[in-house]
């Protein structure tokens, strides 16, 4: 992943929220498809929606310390990770390859969002950014 400077990283994880409210919705209108039960993907689409106006806020807010905030999201998304995995494993039966392939994609794609906002987080604030 290239750099992104500091405080714009937040937009970057604003646009993969709105990507996952995209996708997430036509999961939701497609759900014999991926085998992922409605009330799941209810649960996913207000998680995703809550870190979409997170990540926004934060981006426009322009905290001095965002740091600090940047960490807040990159757990939370870690743990929507784990989240995942665990109504995956609640739904293996009914999950189709579909549904197993786009939510590990999404794992994937989001735990290596995730170790990238840490790693920027762990980096000592400069001015210019």
């Amino acid at each position: 992943m290239g750099k992104v400077s500091g405080q714009k990283i937040f937009l970057l994880d604003a646009i993969g929220a709105l990507a996952s409210i995209v996708f997430l919705s036509l999961l939701y209108s497609f759900d014999a498809f991926f085998g992922m039960p409605k009330s799941v993907i209810k649960i996913f689409l207000g998680i995703a929606t809550a870190f979409f106006v997170y990540s926004t806020a934060t981006y426009f807010i322009k905290p001095i310390n965002w740091q600090f905030y940047l960490k807040i999201i990159a757990t939370l998304n870690v743990c929507y990770c784990l989240l995942t995995i665990y109504h995956i494993l609640q739904n293996i039966e009914t999950l189709t390859v579909y549904g197993h392939t786009y939510f590990t994609a999404e794992i994937l794609v989001i735990l290596i969002l995730s170790t990238y906002e840490l790693k920027k987080a762990r980096k000592k604030r400069t001015i210019i950014e």
